[in-house]
């Protein structure tokens, strides 16, 4: 199941970045995942869209920040270990993402 742990709405409050917590069971360990979504959308039981981590959100959770209404930042620079990094969401008007301290 999916557990909310954040969200971020987009500036003009059309979008929101969620992050959530990921437990499929006894067996498996957490996982930190972050889904893009219509701001009216409710968190599902779905896995990440854009993102996928290792990890608690409590420890492990990068914060979000938009920089524009398409583009978002994660604040984490990409190590090679996730297993779901995307550089962009959406079919019209795509939304970026982009990781690390900066921004554009």
């Amino acid at each position: 199941g999916n557990s909310l742990h954040k969200e971020y709405l987009s500036p003009d409050k059309s979008f929101k970045a969620v992050v959530f917590q990921r437990d499929c069971g006894a067996t498996t360990g957490f996982s930190t995942q972050i889904s893009l979504m219509g701001a009216d959308r409710e968190l599902g039981n779905s896995k990440g869209n854009i993102y996928i981590i290792d990890g608690h959100p409590d420890d492990v959770a990068p914060t979000l920040k938009w920089i524009s209404e398409s583009v978002i930042l994660i604040t984490r620079p990409l190590s090679g270990t996730e297993y779901k990094a995307e550089s962009n969401w959406g079919w019209f008007n795509k939304i970026k993402i982009e990781y690390g301290a900066g921004g554009s």
